[in-house]
């Protein structure tokens, strides 16, 4: 008997996981991220700290204070922004969308919050962040120039070159057919 129920527990652990659509970033890969989501790179480092403090960079987290006090996701977003089930709460999102791997609603509504309230809102961002040494972000490899595909850069290279021997080239060529003298 205790081991049939160690089993169904094990085995609902293991569906957990499978089911759980979350990401744990990196520093640089939640830069990153930040700076696809139009963070301003003034207060990258900060933000980078907040999410550090408050869910390690990880999406999945979800802290119950209270039965009406939850925090959700990469920010820990409070219930008072989103609703559970449905859209809804200041952010009009439901608590459940913050804690997937697509953090783009997120960082809208953890914006939304900055703006209304500034980092203040986070009490950890104020005990941990605030006056200390902020995380050096200034060493991932998109900081400073956000990455570009190889490939198309090779294209566009090429592309202004022949441009450009055209340009160079004769000017009454551009414009006439000169027959070649054989």
């Amino acid at each position: 008997m205790a081991s049939r129920q160690l089993f169904c527990v094990f085995i609902t652990i293991l569906l957990s996981f499978s089911l759980c659509q979350c990401k744990v970033f990196t520093r640089c890969q939640l830069t990153r991220e930040l700076m696809k989501n139009n963070f301003s790179k003034t207060f990258l480092s900060n933000w980078v700290c907040l999410v550090e403090q408050e869910s390690d960079k990880n999406t999945s987290v979800h802290v119950v204070k209270t039965p009406r006090k939850q925090y959700y996701g990469l920010f820990q977003i409070g219930s008072e922004w989103c609703k559970e089930g449905r859209k809804g709460g200041k952010c009009n999102i439901a608590c459940e969308s913050l804690l997937d791997e697509d953090i783009r609603d997120d960082c809208i509504c953890a914006s939304q919050i900055f703006d209304e309230e500034g980092f203040k809102y986070w009490s950890k961002w104020e005990a941990r962040c605030k006056g200390q040494r902020l995380p050096d972000i200034q060493k991932c490899p998109d900081w400073q120039y956000p990455r570009v595909s190889p490939d198309r850069f090779k294209r566009t290279a090429t592309r202004d070159r022949r441009s450009a021997v055209r340009l160079t080239a004769d000017p009454y060529q551009l414009f006439f057919k000169i027959p070649d003298d054989e």
